[in-house]
């Protein structure tokens, strides 16, 4: 009987959601029950129950690792790994310039696989910049240890920042489920519209984020007083929770447009509320890594205004599936929606292009195959 690899993915993640991240660990474990492989999902918290069961079904064995010290989540890891001994270890959302990759090696896989999501350009010492230098060469390279990165942003950044070796890193783009995420009209429009409690008609402009300041939902909602002067009757609908929440509720009232703004904190239909706007804006104002939510505007046949940060760019072409405005600058993201607002059919031209894009470069599909490939690689590599 031939034997079955056994895959270990561990996420530094909370799945109180249905997202995309989680619905990349449910694809990605029902393809490895295909091949017969098995797949042990870790992660730092208890997934919600959809999740669960979805993971369940797809032959997916999970256990849960509790937060705390460095040194006990490193103990708690090793004694997994340990017991199930996985041929591969895939971490995501861990710093691996650490002890980490010493301890999944203790476990002996024949490939182990990191996947960087969030590395910003910033300026490191020349020690620092040294030690990643030796991690690189010499842990790294010893170990035939992969890195993925989610953007050619975050390679160049690795690269340049942290001196690691260009050959040592993949890049594999995001991806979301074109199932999910895709274009609704006609009159499961109105029905979905009327089911989410937003107005048939009038503009509806949806922002999905974390609540962060990095995030620049502030900006957004400046553009907003400016956009709501031309159209009064517009909604913009804030999607998610986090730490500056208040203080955006209050901005606002502040700016007295509070009744053209809706915060629904966490939702797990975020798919419907892309489907039922009229344009989606990612006002980040920080290195974003990428952009999921770009990606999902994009499927859902959706124009997009973002700010040109990061690797938002690789994600959305200027002018062919939406926009892209300078960070900090809330008169440019007044501009685009507004331009998208007045010129319909250009809005949903680039919507149908976006929709094209996603499905020729970003489905999950695809983040899923090459997930696969990049396995078969390191796997025949070893032999």
């Amino acid at each position: 009987m031939p034997h079955c690899p056994t895959i270990a993915s561990v996420f530094d993640l909370n799945p109180c959601k249905y997202g995309s991240m989680e619905e990349y660990a449910i694809f990605l474990s029902r393809a490895l029950k295909e091949r017969g492989w098995k797949s042990l999902l870790v992660f730092s918290r208890s997934p919600i129950a959809p999740v669960a069961r979805d993971l369940e079904a797809g032959g997916a064995e999970t256990a849960v690792f509790s937060r705390g010290s460095t040194s006990a989540i490193y103990s708690q890891l090793f004694r997994l790994l340990r017991r199930y001994r996985p041929e591969v270890i895939h971490v995501h959302f861990f710093e691996y310039f650490s002890l980490l990759p010493f301890v999944a090696l203790l476990a002996r896989p024949k490939l182990l696989v990191f996947t960087d999501h969030y590395r910003q350009p910033q300026p490191i010492s020349s020690t620092t910049r040294m030690a990643c230098f030796l991690w690189d060469r010499v842990l790294f390279r010893r170990s035939k240890t992969r890195i993925v990165a989610i953007s050619d942003h975050i390679k160049r950044t690795l690269v340049d920042c942290y001196g690691m070796a260009p050959e040592r890193i993949r890049v594999i783009y995001n991806g979301v489920n074109l199932k999910r995420f895709m274009p609704v009209e006609g009159p499961a429009l109105d029905t979905w519209r009327t089911e989410l409690g937003l107005p048939l008609s009038g503009p509806v402009v949806v922002c999905a984020s974390n609540l962060r300041p990095e995030k620049g939902v502030s900006n957004l909602l400046i553009a907003a007083q400016t956009v709501l002067v031309r159209k009064p009757n517009a909604l913009f609908v804030i999607l998610g929770n986090g730490p500056m929440a208040p203080r955006l509720r209050q901005q606002a009232r502040d700016l007295r447009i509070d009744r053209s703004v809706w915060f629904t904190g966490l939702r797990s239909d975020v798919h419907r509320f892309m489907a039922a706007a009229d344009v989606v804006v990612v006002p980040s104002i920080w290195q974003e890594p990428a952009g999921l939510v770009v990606v999902e505007g994009m499927a859902s046949a959706r124009p997009v205004v973002a700010t040109r940060v990061g690797g938002i760019p690789e994600y959305l072409r200027d002018g062919a599936a939406g926009i892209l405005v300078e960070p900090r600058a809330p008169e440019e993201l007044a501009r685009g929606i507004l331009r998208l607002l007045d010129a319909p059919g250009e809005a949903a031209a680039m919507g149908r292009a976006g929709r094209k894009r996603v499905e020729e470069k970003f489905s999950l599909d695809r983040w899923i195959q090459d997930t696969l490939e990049l396995y078969d690689e390191g796997l025949s590599s070893t032999r």
